[in-house]
């Protein structure tokens, strides 16, 4: 539906212009990302809930932390 386009378009969007300020502030950022192994010092366990993901709600970069999710209501 042109609804579905219209958000796919806007995370596109929004998703190259992350990619630009990335590289602007670390322009090593994405090939040091892609050499170096992932070593997160933090195992997050936590619900699925869009509104609250681990990387926003902690101020962390990308790499620092390993997240696990899950449906809350239906994992007990």
């Amino acid at each position: 539906s042109q609804l579905q386009l219209n958000a796919a378009e806007g995370l596109i969007n929004a998703n190259e212009e992350w990619a630009q300020r990335i590289i602007k502030d670390n322009p090593n950022f994405f090939r040091d990302s892609a050499t170096y192994p992932q070593r997160p010092k933090v195992l997050w366990i936590g619900c699925s809930d869009s509104r609250v993901p681990a990387s926003v709600v902690t101020a962390s970069m990308p790499g620092d932390i390993f997240t696990h999710t899950n449906i809350a209501k239906y994992i007990s």
